[in-house]
């Protein structure tokens, strides 16, 4: 019997510590819930890992795998709970690396972009000096895309930091059907993606390379109607930018479908070298050179593309005397080069430009200057040269991409267009007014803000620090630059720290440019101010940002955001991209359809303003700033 009570004891002393009965399954299953010394980090570490997979924007598998993890961790609840302290922290600390890790990794690897969207069909192959080419016909069946096109020999090895080579001739057809890789730039990361889901940046899939990238990709795509032609077309050739450090033709904000499709031009994007691969300039590589010269290498490879379209365009259609070149922010400033250096003649017969030119001074960019001249630029060669070690060139044609970028990082302010005796034999501002250009029709212009993307992060504005500078800086002219640009409260300081350097670098360019073509050249000359703020959630504080016209003059609204558009942004869209259009057939933005666009020659006080109501000639809304602007001596980037 007393067996028995000690059984029935046993049992009941059972019970209670398995309340749930059945072996205690139920309660095993939560018995880390009960325990605030391993649910409170385990929270702790599902909160961290969520949030870290949100800022890196992690595809769907990306959730799971860490998911996944997240849901194995509590069976080793009870290991964790008969362990002492120092255990418990360092293998608290492995999970939290293991989950934390897998969250910011959890991304794809940087690809290409295909060409033609989700079911695109070959096209006819299509007969190029260097071999046959076979394009793909998109979704909607209006338009080839021929992608990847190489228009060049790879930059590598001997090749690197030299004048670009003609591409080898093939027999087998070039298969066209994906875009090729962006040239060496930074790509995508997770530090990238966080910043743009906190701070609600515009064109946020332009200024974050997301594609894999590659000395081998000298490359360009076309566009064509598949409607039949009555002729050879015009053609537009597209240059993007980026600051001469990031950009790609492969970006869907430049992609040429939406105007190729309708089928009185032909579309044309480029990739060019960008950096220290494209701009580099060394004393052991003037030596070398035939033109003792060095640097200017990506403005070489456009060049190269021109001299590609010059060609072979003729075989897609399109007519190689009518060539228009277009770009914005960096494009801007390349199409501006290409219009005034000699080694373009003949291969440019129209030029449009948004938020970029080549009319700031020369000396050292390091001072404010645009452009560096020789000495300058050499002697950032060098400098880079012993970040290396004391490389010479032919040692830093062998070191690898990366070892090159990180130690270029530095010295990143030099890596852009020089003037060089060569491409740039002085000045490309000095060219244009002695009339030395190439007198082409000219359509140009600029935004209301184009300083404003430094709101993502505001720069803190001192009223009396802003004063003084204003004093050191300008000197006699200070007071006049205080009328136009006041700083009574932080706040309008602020205001007027990006306006001053809107005007000073963006406004007094593109105006410079169409004056100096009126007044040395016979062409015309068509300048543009875009004040119009896109309709974006959230980014109404930057206004009419830098590079907000694109979409609307090359017909991509929506490429690159996901606003919500209205009839006002279709009918905008529709005027501007009818109106570059027109200009890239006719030399002229004219049409039956159109609002008449005078010639700066014509008007020279208006600009065609593209606002909430359109385009519509008016006074240009900067006229004093551009005459403060115009009248300062210092330097101008």
């Amino acid at each position: 019997m007393a067996g028995i009570g000690r059984a029935e004891h046993g049992r009941q002393h059972h019970r209670k510590a398995h309340p749930t009965g059945a072996g205690g399954r139920g309660g095993k299953g939560r018995w880390f819930l009960r325990r605030p010394g391993f649910a409170v980090p385990l929270i702790a570490l599902a909160v961290v890992a969520l949030a870290l997979t949100w800022l890196n924007r992690s595809p769907w598998w990306g959730s799971l795998l860490v998911l996944t993890l997240l849901a194995v961790i509590p069976a080793g609840a009870r290991w964790m709970g008969r362990r002492r302290t120092p255990t418990k922290m360092g293998a608290w600390l492995l999970a939290a690396v293991l989950v934390c890790g897998t969250a910011v990794l959890a991304y794809p690897p940087a690809g290409t972009r295909a060409a033609g969207g989700d079911d695109p069909v070959p096209t006819a192959q299509v007969s190029t000096r260097e071999g046959p080419v076979q394009g793909v016909v998109d979704d909607a069946r209006s338009v080839e895309v021929f992608a990847g096109i190489p228009y060049a020999q790879p930059p590598v090895g001997d090749l690197r930091w030299r004048a670009p080579e003609p591409p080898a001739s093939r027999a087998e057809a070039f298969v066209a059907d994906r875009f090729s890789a962006a040239p060496v730039q930074s790509t995508s990361s997770f530090l990238t993606r966080a910043l743009s889901r906190v701070l609600q940046l515009p064109l946020e899939g332009t200024l974050f390379n997301p594609y894999r990238v590659s000395e081998d990709s000298l490359s360009l795509n076309i566009w064509r109607s598949t409607a039949p032609m009555g002729g050879a077309l015009p053609v537009l050739v597209y240059v993007p930018g980026g600051g001469f450090s990031t950009g790609s033709g492969a970006l869907p904000l430049y992609d040429g479908a939406a105007l190729a499709s309708r089928g009185d031009i032909i579309t044309v994007t480029i990739n060019y070298r960008l950096g220290v691969f494209g701009f580099l300039s060394h004393p052991e590589l003037a030596d070398e050179s035939e033109h003792d010269a060095s640097g200017n290498y990506g403005i070489l490879d456009q060049i190269a593309a021109l001299e590609w379209v010059r060609d072979n365009i003729g075989a897609f259609g399109g007519d190689p005397d009518r060539v228009t070149v277009a770009g914005e922010s960096a494009g801007g400033e390349s199409v501006c080069i290409l219009g005034a250096t000699p080694r373009s003649h003949g291969l440019v017969h129209g030029i449009i430009a948004g938020s970029g030119a080549c009319m700031g001074t020369s000396g050292d960019v390091e001072n404010g200057d645009q452009f560096d001249i020789r000495d300058a630029a050499e002697d950032a060669g060098r400098r880079l040269s012993e970040q290396l070690g004391g490389a010479t060139i032919e040692d830093m044609r062998e070191m690898p991409v990366d070892r090159i970028v990180d130690a270029a990082g530095d010295l990143a302010a030099h890596w852009r267009p020089a003037i060089d005796g060569h491409v740039l034999p002085i000045p490309p501002a000095d060219i244009y007014a002695s009339g030395g250009q190439h007198d082409v029709p000219l359509l140009v212009g600029s935004n209301a803000d184009e300083a404003s993307l430094a709101l993502a992060i505001p720069p803190r504005v001192d009223v009396d620090g802003y004063r003084a500078s204003a004093e050191e800086t300008y000197g006699d002219m200070a007071d006049g630059f205080l009328r136009l640009y006041p700083g009574g409260t932080p706040e309008q300081a602020l205001r007027s720290t990006l306006r001053a350097e809107t005007d000073r670098v963006m406004t007094r360019a593109m105006s410079r440019w169409a004056l100096l073509q009126t007044q040395s050249g016979r062409q015309p000359a068509y300048l543009y101010f875009f004040s119009y703020v896109p309709p974006e959630a959230g980014l109404e504080r930057y206004g009419a940002y830098h590079g907000a016209e694109v979409a609307y003059a090359y017909d991509n609204l929506g490429a690159d955001s996901d606003a919500e558009y209205t009839a006002i942004d279709y009918r905008l869209r529709d005027q501007m991209s009818g109106q570059w259009s027109a200009f890239v057939r006719t030399g002229a933005p004219h049409g039956p359809a159109l609002v008449p666009w005078p010639a700066m020659r014509d008007a020279p006080d208006q600009v065609m303003e593209f606002s909430a109501a359109g385009g519509v000639p008016a006074r240009h809304p900067r006229t004093d700033a551009i005459e403060f602007w115009m009248d300062y001596a210092g330097p101008i980037s």
